[in-house]
């Protein structure tokens, strides 16, 4: 997946990510793609049929790091990296997105880089003038 919507910021400890939309929906899903960019080079995409994700938080900061958190435990946890996604719908404290996800394979894909957790170290979500956007830190 490939995104121009986003910039790299550097920092001590951490990566750090910026991206912009016209949407909040497009905020979140141009993080996603930047989040997946930076962690994962995917070999081959397959054509599997879509899951459905849900994650809440009590705003949009915390909705932001725990959407992006469910892609680590994915990883993590079950060996699953996202190859596309689409956000159906968020509200104030609920995302639902579509999202294809396949077994990350050894062969073939690489880890970029070793991402412990998103943090809420200078987290950003809103709107800038006509726009939105949002800052993510990531502890690597």
């Amino acid at each position: 997946m490939t995104s121009q919507l986003y910039r790299i910021i550097e920092h001590t400890a951490d990566t750090g990510f910026e991206v912009w939309g016209n949407t909040k929906e497009q905020v979140f899903e141009s993080a996603a793609k930047a989040f997946f960019n930076i962690m994962w080079q995917i070999d081959a995409q397959q054509q599997n049929e879509p899951a459905t994700i849900e994650v809440t938080g009590n705003d949009l900061e915390e909705l932001l790091v725990n959407f992006l958190e469910e892609f680590l435990y994915l990883y993590d946890a079950k060996g699953l990296v996202c190859t596309a996604i689409e956000i159906e719908s968020i509200s104030a404290d609920t995302l639902r997105a579509k999202v294809w996800l396949q077994k990350f394979n050894d062969a073939g894909d690489q880890e970029l880089l070793g991402v412990k957790a998103v943090t809420y170290h200078q987290l950003f979500i809103g709107r800038k003038n006509d726009s939105w956007c949002a800052r993510i830190f990531l502890d690597i």
